[in-house]
């Protein structure tokens, strides 16, 4: 390969390997986004009441109210800040009462890479459970500014009660909550 071949190949894969991090902590970060909504969300969505009870019980540190506020959006309840590459400040957990809704927040996600692991794992519900999309629009939030919004359902066809998965990104990479995940249990 000739001195100008190299420089050229060189000049094409500069700009990609320094593009790499960037893209590897925005996968990072959406990866963890999905780990923190299955292993609290999705794990207890049968009893979001024994789930509070739990991180209460293991002295946990919660936001104080004042600042709790700002994730529950007016609704009573209690938010968990979770640790992220030992640091606070990035993720929380958020448990309104009546125990019927959990969500995450993430401060910083990239929202491709969230978008497409939530509607892998939202698309594909469990046997006996059936599958619906509900809707994805354009939406105006408080913490993120415009955003979009992806909901789906699962449920059986008779069934009282469903599941109701959402996921809201926003489009400014400045918004003050990036992604929002929750998974709330309602009636028909």
């Amino acid at each position: 390969m000739n001195k100008t071949r190299v420089t050229r190949l060189m000049a094409c894969l500069l700009p990609l390997l320094v593009l790499l991090p960037i893209s590897a902590q925005a996968d990072e970060r959406a990866a963890f986004l999905q780990k923190v909504y299955l292993s609290f969300c999705m794990k207890h969505f049968d009893d979001y009441g024994a789930l509070r009870k739990e991180l209460i019980a293991q002295q946990l540190p919660k936001l104080p109210p004042q600042q709790a506020q700002h994730f529950l959006q007016g609704r009573e309840g209690d938010a968990w800040p979770v640790p992220y590459q030992g640091q606070f400040g990035q993720y929380v957990l958020v448990l309104p009462e009546g125990d019927n809704l959990c969500a995450v927040m993430a401060r910083r996600s990239d929202a491709a890479a969230a978008r497409q692991w939530f509607t892998e794992l939202a698309g594909n519900a469990p046997t006996p459970l059936q599958t619906t999309k509900l809707s994805e629009q354009a939406t105006q939030t408080p913490l993120s500014g415009e955003a979009l919004t992806e909901s789906w359902q699962w449920a059986t066809e008779h069934a009282p009660r469903r599941l109701l998965l959402i996921l809201t990104t926003a489009k400014d990479p400045e918004a003050a909550i990036q992604a929002m995940v929750s998974l709330s249990l309602s009636e028909r």
